[in-house]
């Protein structure tokens, strides 16, 4: 907001209003010193989008901690918004801490930039002033047509001084009877070179927005410091710390999974093949991304600040662990494994360009829905970065129910029962899977469109919660239908001998090939199971392995 030169009156103002520097910011990304790609090259493009995004984040978000360095003072008589905290009060904070959690404004100090009035000129200057207040009551505390005081307000108690910030509040209530805590940032003089830190404690729950403002009539000046907002628990936002314990959690189930299936497969290693081998990899991605994720929010907690390097490599593995389960959902569906050896070239080949457009976007969707609430990032900018990943998701899940469909006619045809009832009950898995995802995320768009006071507290529940419990309960699924057995190769691809082979081979098949197991056969003959037929052997036999007839006693008829 800027008031306007003649009559003190508001109009909005491009980095002011309600979305702040934050969206400025990244509406300026070119800026930042990457070089823009000729759209022509959309891989290089969509990269370049993927690292500015992460880039501008990283650069601006300290979390609870929020840097000032030499940052420029608004013009004269105009306010700033920056920055979202979210905050606990002391009874409602969760971990049952005993502190209370507070602001804390610390070495803050301005510099003049001009040669004609120097920091000793300035001394008495009190225009430039940082609060924090509620977002839902900014639009009741900040008049948009005055909020900057005058002389005339001062007889009234309605300021202590002219050329300061003026909320709409009841005469006699101080700031913090309407949760508002505001500092006013001086400039050094030779009695007071090194202000002081101030610390506030915050007494309610609620979204608090950082607010910068200089109401007097001078704006050539620099502002250092640091804002540091502290929950009870610790430093992560109040909209971020249910995930840490949610991570933690995820992490033992995982090792849990990781633990029974590696059981499984040492015990039965000579029968497992390629999609077992892929489970193992799910797990070992989801394994380690819990791990990176509760490392990066303990870590967050403890210091305040983001780690740049855990929270992509966060990311990136998040994407990576995504990507390659749906991948192999959608190769498993199109029978690699089962029904052929080996994926034909053109496949590979549109698979591999799937797998690099959904690793580029989805990246970026996470990485703007981390600094969403923060941020407080435009609706139609969050949409426009969820739509194309959504859009992926569903052209991928018509792809693996299409080539589903098929795989199941060709198992059918075949006379393929076994097989065939497995990829019936992934079909059963997939079709409840889409339908949950599908109505979490029209009630994410929803949400996103919600007032954020009345959202942020279970918001962690749609991003993180919902995605991750669905994803945990499909692998568990292809654990169960892809467990490791005595019989597992029943389930993997082998090729067919034909009618007159059969006869030729007078019930002893080649052993330069293997047969179709689990067709036709008696599960409960042990005698006659894919694990003798496999093999070569007819238990049923007493003759000796080096005789191939038997000569008969003379009292033997025929």
């Amino acid at each position: 907001l800027n008031s306007s030169s003649d009559a003190g009156g508001l109009a909005p103002a491009g980095a002011g209003g309600q979305r702040g520097r934050a969206s400025h910011r990244l509406r300026g990304l070119p800026e930042h010193g990457l070089p823009m790609p000729a759209w022509g090259d959309s891989r290089r493009a969509w990269l370049w989008l993927a690292v500015a995004v992460v880039q501008e984040g990283c650069r601006i978000a300290s979390a609870q901690i929020y840097h000032f360095d030499d940052v420029a003072i608004p013009t004269n008589r105009s306010l700033h918004t920056l920055y979202a905290f979210y905050v606990y009060s002391q009874d409602e904070a969760p971990g049952g801490s005993t502190s209370k959690p507070f602001v804390k404004f610390s070495h803050f100090i301005a510099h003049s930039n001009s040669l004609t009035r120097r920091d000793k000129d300035l001394e008495s200057y009190v225009g430039v002033q940082l609060s924090i207040m509620r977002y839902r009551d900014f639009w009741n505390l900040i008049n948009p047509r005055k909020f900057c005081s005058t002389w005339d307000d001062v007889p009234q108690s309605r300021a202590e001084k002219p050329g300061t910030l003026l909320l709409q509040k009841p005469i006699g209530d101080s700031y913090s009877d309407v949760d508002v805590y505001i500092h006013t940032i001086r400039f050094p003089n030779e009695t007071n070179p090194h202000p002081r830190d101030v610390t506030k404690d915050v007494r309610n729950t609620g979204v608090y927005i950082l607010v910068f403002s200089n109401c007097g009539d001078y704006q050539d000046a620099v502002v250092s410091g640091t804002v540091v907002v502290k929950n009870a628990y610790g430093f992560l936002p109040g909209n971020e710390y249910h995930k840490m314990p949610f991570y933690g959690w995820l992490l033992l189930v995982y090792l849990a999974l990781a633990v029974i299936w590696m059981g499984l497969s040492v015990r039965w290693w000579r029968e497992l093949f390629n999609i077992q081998n892929c489970i193992a990899f799910v797990i070992g991605f989801g394994l380690v991304e819990s791990f990176l994720w509760y490392i990066f929010y303990n870590d967050w907690n403890h210091s305040g600040t983001r780690g740049k390097f855990l929270f992509v490599a966060a990311i990136l593995l998040t994407v990576v662990k995504t990507t390659f389960s749906y991948m192999l959902v959608l190769v498993a569906s199109l029978g690699w494994g089962v029904t052929r050896p080996y994926l034909d070239q053109q496949v590979i080949l549109r698979i591999q360009v799937l797998c690099f457009f959904y690793i580029v976007l989805d990246f970026i969707r996470e990485s703007v829905l981390s600094f969403r609430h923060s941020h407080s990032l435009s609706l139609a900018f969050v949409l426009l970065c969820l739509l194309p990943v959504s859009l992926l998701n569903g052209a991928i899940f018509y792809w693996v129910f299409t080539a589903l469909s098929s795989l199941m006619e060709t198992l059918k045809e075949r006379c393929q029962f076994e097989k065939l009832l497995l990829f019936q009950r992934l079909w059963k898995i997939l079709i409840f899977a889409l339908s949950v995802a599908t109505f979490t995320l029209l009630f994410q768009i929803f949400n996103l469109s919600l007032d954020i006071t009345a959202r942020w507290k279970y918001q962690w529940l749609l991003t993180d919660g919902v995605s991750h419990g669905l994803f945990l309960f499909i692998l568990a699924a292809m654990m169960y239908l892809w467990a490791p057995h005595k019989y597992s190769q029943r389930y993997a691809y082998s090729t067919e001998i034909s009618g007159n082979d059969r006869e030729l081979g007078a019930g002893v098949p080649d052993q330069g090939s293997a047969v179709w197991a689990g067709d036709d056969e008696d599960d409960n003959d042990d005698a006659d199971s894919f694990w003798a037929t496999t093999h070569g052997r007819d238990d049923r036999s007493n003759a000796p392995v080096d005789i191939i007839g038997m000569s008969q006693s003379p009292g033997d008829k025929l």
